[in-house]
């Protein structure tokens, strides 16, 4: 079986070396689409309609895969299934490691309903139709959210992806996902009691205070996102 390659990027020259020698080399892939159209919601539909295979395989610009991704992922195609990720491990600072080991000891990634989109095995019937508003901030979630009215999106447990994020703007993502309802105010609510309460537990492993005060600061600006985006939609 051969899927076509889709990776999102705004500048090819920021695609991870690793990444490019992995699927270049694959037996597994018949072409490499690169796509930079913005913004990155639409830019996976317009991808998308390039590709040639029934399956594709999407790439954030940002990840590192093991060399037996595809073997691992393509078990897990099966009549439902629509899309199949594995949870990456973020590669950022001390701070972003030890909240994940605190937090996967309360509930391992894999079974947690996230769509750890930056490594995706995707129908191309189910999302060529998509329609998305022109978004960066909060697209993942619209799209798995979209994606799971169609099938089964399947998480794998961790095969080795790693994800050299860069965080973005916490106040824009609040914003983004309260004005276009991707979160609901219990999402919010639940978001902002973990960034207050796991990051002091995280100070176990990270061994600095400065983690409890990285996270409390985006926390923060997460609320005040929240905040804008409640003025914005309801005063129109």
């Amino acid at each position: 079986m051969k899927v076509d390659v889709l990776i999102l990027t705004k500048d090819p020259n920021k695609i991870r070396p690793k990444l490019l020698e992995v699927i270049k080399k694959a037996s597994w892939v018949n072409n490499i689409i690169i796509e930079t159209s913005r913004p990155l919601s639409k830019a996976r539909v317009n991808g998308a309609r390039k590709c040639s295979t029934e399956w594709i395989a999407m790439f954030d610009d940002d990840v590192e895969i093991p060399e037996n991704w595809f073997d691992i992922v393509s078990k897990y195609i099966k009549p439902g299934v629509v899309a199949i990720s594995t949870p990456s491990i973020d590669i950022c600072n001390i701070h972003i490691t030890a909240y994940r080991i605190v937090s996967e000891k309360i509930k391992p990634l894999h079974l947690r309903d996230v769509p750890f989109i930056n490594n995706t095995l995707i129908r191309k019937d189910v999302i060529i139709n998509y329609n998305p508003p022109p978004l960066f901030y909060g697209e993942d979630i619209l799209l798995y959210n979209y994606v799971k009215k169609k099938g089964k999106w399947i998480h794998p447990p961790y095969c080795g992806v790693k994800h050299f994020m860069v965080i973005k703007d916490p106040i824009e993502v609040a914003y983004a996902m309260w004005y276009y309802g991707i979160y609901s105010l219990y999402g919010f609510i639940k978001y902002c009691l973990a960034h207050f309460i796991i990051p002091i537990l995280a100070v176990g492993y990270s061994h600095t205070f400065k983690t409890i005060i990285f996270f409390w600061r985006i926390n923060i600006k997460f609320i005040v996102g929240l905040i804008k985006g409640i003025i914005t939609k309801y005063s129109k």
